[in-house]
């Protein structure tokens, strides 16, 4: 008896480009608003955002397109993006291209900063840059800071924000992280030799990257191994067991039999090997992975050089812990200056009418109480984001048909996936859907300009399972007058 393994594909969500272009916003009325701050450039000055987040600009923070040092008021705009209805109607892409691989974004924190000098744009100095202390309640280490090159179209990868804890007297600084992400080697496809046994099994190409590519495989007693004997394979074996060895190339085969039917266990050495007519094809395949392998590797490099490099610069010595705490004490006193004025208000408020005491408990509502402040300089105005990439995840994969709330059918404009508790989005394709496996997720898209979406539990009572090939998605659209920003995030419940 053989036992064949089952062989499952595994492919992960298309990612199709966006209709609109690039950093456009898909519905204008409903864009994220700019807040608008004045700074005194020559001395200085601090800003306290409606979320909390801070932002610090040392003297003669500004050049001007020359590089000349810019004095007296500049208007800075700024805007934060903290979930994923902010992200799909800013327009800003959530993917990272990296060693030929597309990822999605999770966001940790994301802003846009700009800044104007009567009306022009004005640049960083780069020997006194700003600082952004961006309030999240994300701790994860694993997030790395990404800057957003519009002229190239592409995040680049800017090391990492440091996390402080407003309020705390100490700041831990985190251990390295260790990068344990192997990255297979592909197997070179070798002929079918003669006078050497054939093992016929069928494995799950899944568990072994390295081999999925190859069709037809199977599997051939190596040179080296003197264990064979051909009544093995008059035995009807329980199971097999498929490993690598430690060899590039080389596995180990194991057969195996339960106690009842008399335990015993053999083990060989193999290698996959395939025919002449598969051969050629699976060397360009080889030919084109080698060459996707090396980069990956020169990429994992780079990336534990730069952590170990951020790990002897931010962990170990007791200077940057002081610096640390340094920097937790001066937000410290800016919140509390802050909050000392909102006490003042609400003073002023209950001694001026005590009608509006309602107002004013809304007003101490807002005193400022922080979890986690990710800290980082900035180099250039733009959008800055605290991310990390997601590897694919389980989807099931369908044809989608989008229709309104009375059965019409509409063609969906941009669709997107948000899945629940992910501070991220999936881009689809116009007709093909990927709804993730036991996850609430949502659909989001434009129809004749105007925001339209399906909410998790209506996509729950389509109980769409591995066995959809096909599936209407009933959308439901914003009204013309209500197709704002405001509206749409209460729809949303964001």
């Amino acid at each position: 008896m053989v036992i064949i393994l089952i062989v499952i594909k595994y492919n992960k969500p298309k990612q199709s480009a966006r209709k609109y272009s690039f950093l456009s916003p898909p519905i204008p009325t409903a864009n994220i608003p700019l807040s608008d701050y004045v700074v005194e450039a020559g001395i200085g000055d601090t800003i306290v955002h409606s979320t909390g987040t801070i932002l610090l600009f040392p003297a003669n923070a500004f050049v001007d397109k020359n590089g000349k040092i810019i004095q007296g008021k500049v208007k800075i705009k700024y805007r934060e993006f903290s979930n994923p209805l902010d992200q799909f109607l800013s327009g800003i892409p959530m993917g990272y291209d990296s060693g030929g691989v597309h990822y999605t974004f999770e966001s940790a924190g994301m802003c846009d900063i700009s800044a104007f000098k009567e009306g022009e744009p004005v640049y960083v100095n780069k020997q006194h840059k700003p600082v952004i202390n961006l309030v999240t309640k994300n701790t994860d280490v694993l997030q790395n800071l990404y800057y957003l090159d519009t002229v190239h179209k592409q995040w680049i990868n800017r090391g990492k924000s440091e996390i402080l804890l407003p309020g705390k007297k100490e700041v831990v600084i985190s251990k390295p992280i260790p990068n344990d992400i192997f990255i297979p080697e592909p197997v070179k496809p070798s002929l079918i030799e003669k006078n050497l046994p054939i093992i016929k099994v069928v494995i799950d190409p899944t568990s072994f990257d390295e081999l999925k590519l190859y069709d037809n495989l199977q599997f051939q007693l190596d040179k080296s191994e003197i264990a064979f004997k051909p009544e093995h394979a008059q035995v009807e074996w329980d199971d097999i067991q498929l490993k690598k060895g430690k060899i590039n190339g080389v596995y180990h085969i194991r057969f195996s039999k339960s106690e009842r039917a008399g335990k015993s266990t053999i083990e060989y050495k193999v290698k996959p090997v395939l025919n002449e007519k598969d051969y050629a094809n699976a060397m360009r395949i080889f030919d084109k992975q080698m060459v996707a392998y090396k980069n990956k590797i020169v990429s994992r490099n780079a990336a534990e050089k730069a952590n170990k490099e951020a790990y002897l610069k931010d962990s170990l010595e007791n200077a940057d812990i002081d610096q640390a705490n340094n920097k937790t004490a001066q937000l410290n006193k800016i919140i509390e200056a802050k909050n000392a004025v909102i006490e003042k208000m609400n003073t002023l408020i209950l001694a001026e009418n005590e009608k509006i005491k309602l107002a004013n408990i809304q007003t101490a509502n807002k005193r400022m109480n922080y979890e986690v402040v990710r800290n980082f300089e900035i180099d250039g105005f733009g959008i800055w984001n605290c991310d990390k990439p997601l590897p694919p995840g389980k989807f099931y994969h369908l044809e989608a048909d989008f229709t309104n709330m009375k059965g019409d059918k509409i063609n969906l404009y941009a669709p997107n996936l948000i899945l629940k508790n992910m501070n991220g989005i999936y881009t689809l394709s116009d007709n093909k859907v990927e709804i993730p496996e036991n996850k609430d997720a949502m659909i989001v898209g434009i129809v004749d300009g105007r925001f339209a979406f399906i909410t998790n539990d209506a996509i729950k009572r389509l109980n769409i399972t591995s066995q959809t090939k096909k599936q209407v998605f009933p959308m439901q659209i914003v009204d013309a007058e209500n197709n704002n920003y405001a509206y749409i995030k209460r729809q949303m419940n964001y």
